[in-house]
């Protein structure tokens, strides 16, 4: 059988649907923003009624150990945006996802991005600058030496959205 050919962009609604549908399994009110607003792809409010942005990061293979983020993302810091990185798994088994706040992906993509910069490309010449920033998902050189142990609170992280309060002032 041939491997079926799909989009990227198809690619990125599967994510966003997925999570979509396994947040209002869990009691959540989510609403897909089907490319309308800029760097965010769900608008959700949790069961406490607190309303968080979520921007879902999509591949499709299960090979597949990193995520390409715009370099906005190493800026965007607030405790109610959350990235999804889904890996579809494609062709035949169930997707994973690793959903981690912002306060977490901004910095280690940041610092990841620097460490990249400093360290030499290919004939020892230096890495120019790119607009791309890379969120890896294994024990990569440029993240922690236990960045995969890390990794393993926000698998299939529903609760900490779930625990998630109405900040009070």
């Amino acid at each position: 059988m041939s491997e079926i050919k799909i989009s990227n962009n198809d690619i990125g609604i599967s994510g966003e649907f997925y999570i979509a549908h396994v947040l209002a399994k869990h009691g959540f009110k989510v609403n897909v923003s089907l490319g309308r607003t800029e760097g965010f792809d769900l608008f959700v409010q949790n069961p406490n009624g607190v309303n968080i942005t979520i921007s879902v990061k999509t591949t499709r293979l299960k090979t597949s150990k990193s995520f390409i983020m715009g370099k906005r993302a190493d800026t965007l810091i607030n405790e109610y945006l959350f990235y999804a990185f889904v890996r579809l798994n494609l062709p035949d088994d169930i997707p994973e996802f690793w959903i981690i706040p912002s306060t977490v992906v901004a910095p280690m993509i940041r610092e990841s991005h620097l460490i990249w910069l400093k360290t030499p490309g290919k004939n020892g010449v230096a890495h120019k600058d790119t607009s791309m920033r890379v969120l890896h998902l294994d024990n990569h050189q440029l993240f922690p030496k236990n960045w995969e142990e890390q990794l393993v609170r926000f698998k299939s992280n529903i609760e900490s959205l779930k625990e998630l309060k109405p900040n009070r002032r």
